[in-house]
């Protein structure tokens, strides 16, 4: 979880954004169904899919797979063509590895404590063999963040709470043993929680643009506005740029793709 963030769980985030959302129009999650469906092993034969949203890799893949899809947002299940199911991702309503293969696209980052404990452990104990997961690639959380001008809310604009890397799959699911992985998205330059804090403290600038259709997720506030800011913030912000990049050369890092896709099978099976 990022610092200093504010947790939260509200469903209606959920039902808003999957009635305003098509991911069939975005070319990079095109490209990455086409590798997920070519991740799936040899011998699978049902697959679930867990925060499955609006559909669109739940669809591709059942064009070759028997699929279940489950979100907890209702807006989410009513654009299924297939077995769908509402429910959270904690709580799934399946027998004991019921399923060949859990896949979960984008949803784990976007859990909070507790729920995202649960959902590992259901993840789990689903899958009779394989889990296939997609999740943004060492995301700096703070990198996004939005300030409620209602509330004082400091949240995350896509709704996520957590930071993956290949360590921390592995570490949340002992059980597995990562066989596969690949690197896909667009590239993001790395950026660090301390210069992305001074950035919003002393550069006043948050993630909000002009024309920007945010809705705080405690207060449902709409009216989000691009902060006025003056000559010494605007050289602020430049100077926290300068200091990313010189961050980045002295480590050596690069700019990596957006997302990281890990298959993972039981080590029992």
């Amino acid at each position: 979880m990022a610092p200093s963030v504010v947790q939260t769980d509200n469903p209606a985030f959920y039902d808003r954004h999957w009635q305003k959302t098509d991911t069939s129009m975005d070319p990079n999650i095109i490209m990455k169904s086409d590798l997920l469906i070519s991740m799936v092993p040899d011998g699978v034969k049902t697959i679930v899919d867990v925060g499955c949203g609006d559909g669109f890799i739940t669809h591709r893949l059942a064009e070759r797979w028997e699929v279940t899809g489950v979100d907890r947002s209702a807006i989410a299940v009513s654009k299924l063509r297939c077995r769908a199911i509402e429910a959270s991702a904690d709580a799934l309503p399946l027998k004991d590895r019921s399923v060949d293969l859990v896949h979960s696209s984008q949803m784990l980052e976007h859990l909070p404590d507790g729920v995202y404990e649960g959902a590992i452990s259901e993840m789990n104990r689903v899958a009779s063999r394989w889990l296939l997961l997609s999740v943004p690639f060492r995301e700096q959380i703070l990198r996004r963040v939005a300030l409620c001008p209602k509330c004082g809310l400091e949240f995350n604009t896509d709704g996520h709470l957590r930071s993956f890397d290949e360590t921390v799959i592995d570490k949340a699911f002992p059980d597995f043993e990562r066989i596969r992985t690949e690197h896909v998205g667009p590239p993001e330059k790395p950026s660090y929680a301390t210069l992305e804090r001074a950035r919003q403290k002393f550069a006043k600038r948050w993630y909000v643009w002009k024309g920007s259709k945010l809705q705080c997720p405690r207060c449902d506030e709409t009216n989000f506005q691009v902060l006025p800011r003056n000559f010494l913030h605007k050289l602020v912000d430049q100077s926290i740029d300068r200091a990313t990049t010189i961050a980045n050369f002295v480590s050596r890092r690069k700019p990596e793709p957006y997302w990281f896709i890990a298959l993972l099978k039981r080590r029992s099976a």
